[in-house]
C-alpha cells in the first residue's frame, strides 16, 4: 500500500495489486478507492514517482468517488442491483444452473456448475431479466408514443445504456434491469425518441420530457449508479 499525503493533512491510501498479466503500471480509481496495478517485479521507486506524477488526477478522482459514496450510501463489492434494489450475492456450486432472488433477505443466490465462470452466469441472468422487462415494456411505450421500431437487441455495453440506429433498431445494455422500473422506462423512451430525432437537441429533450416529466431525476439515477452497477468487481 502507498500513502499519499494530502494538503489538508489527511492521507490517501492506494492499494497495490501485482498482476502477471500487466505489461505496464496503471492506476485505477473507482468507488471502492484507488489501486495501482503493477507488473510482477516492478520497481517500487518508479511506482512512487508515477504516483507523484499522477497526484492531481488521483486526488480529483478520489474526491469525486468519495462524494458519490456519500450520495448512494454503499461500497460493498459483493452487491448487485436488480430493479433498483440492492442485493447481496451468494454463489453456490451445484449440478445445475439456478438463480433464486429473495427480496425478504435482500439476497440473490446463483447456483452454478463451474465456480470459475460464475460472473458469466450472472451476466446471463441479467441478460434474461433485461430481455424480459424490455419485451414487456417497449411495445407498450412504443404504442403510447406512436413511435414504431424495427427490433431490439440486448448487448454487453460498457459506456451506454441504449442506442438507436437509422434502421430503427434499438440496442440496450444487458445490465439495464438493475435500474428501477421508471428508470428503465426512461431509457426506452429516450431511444424511441431517437427514432425521429437522431440527436440530443432541444427538440429531442422536449419529446423525452413530454413522455417522462421526471426524466432528469431518472437520468441522474443512472449517472450516480453507473459506477456501482456491474459484475466486474464482484
Amino acid at each position: 500500500m502507498i500513502s499519499l499525503p494530502l494538503d489538508d493533512g489527511n492521507v490517501l491510501c492506494i492499494n497495490i495489486r501485482r498482476s502477471s498479466k500487466a505489461k505496464s503500471l496503471r492506476l485505477v480509481s473507482n468507488i471502492r478507492g484507488v489501486e495501482a496495478v503493477v507488473p510482477i517485479g516492478y520497481n517500487e521507486i518508479k511506482l512512487q514517482e508515477f504516483v507523484q506524477y499522477k497526484r492531481e488526477w488521483i486526488i480529483k478522482t478520489a474526491k469525486y468517488y468519495s462524494s458519490l459514496r456519500e450520495k448512494i450510501g454503499h461500497t460493498e463489492s459483493n452487491v448487485i442491483y436488480y430493479l433498483g434494489k440492492r442485493y447481496h450475492v451468494h454463489v453456490v456450486k451445484d449440478k445445475m444452473s439456478l438463480t433464486i432472488v429473495s427480496e425478504a433477505l435482500g439476497l440473490v443466490t446463483f447456483h452454478v456448475i463451474d465456480m470459475r465462470s460464475y460472473k458469466r452466469e450472472i451476466e446471463t441472468w441479467y441478460r434474461e431479466q433485461t430481455t424480459k422487462v424490455i419485451a414487456e415494456r417497449l411495445p407498450k411505450l412504443s404504442a403510447r408514443l406512436g413511435l414504431s421500431y424495427n427490433k431490439f437487441r440486448i448487448k454487453r455495453q460498457t459506456s451506454r445504456w441504449g442506442s438507436c440506429s437509422r434502421k430503427k433498431n434499438l440496442n440496450f445494455n444487458l445490465l439495464l434491469s438493475a435500474a428501477p422500473a421508471e428508470v428503465i422506462d426512461y431509457v426506452l423512451v429516450h431511444e424511441l425518441c431517437h427514432i425521429v430525432q437522431m440527436n440530443h437537441s432541444k427538440r429531442f429533450w422536449q419529446m423525452v420530457e413530454s413522455a417522462d416529466f421526471a426524466y432528469k431525476k431518472h437520468k441522474e439515477w443512472l449517472e450516480d449508479h453507473a459506477p456501482v452497477i456491474g459484475v466486474q468487481d464482484l
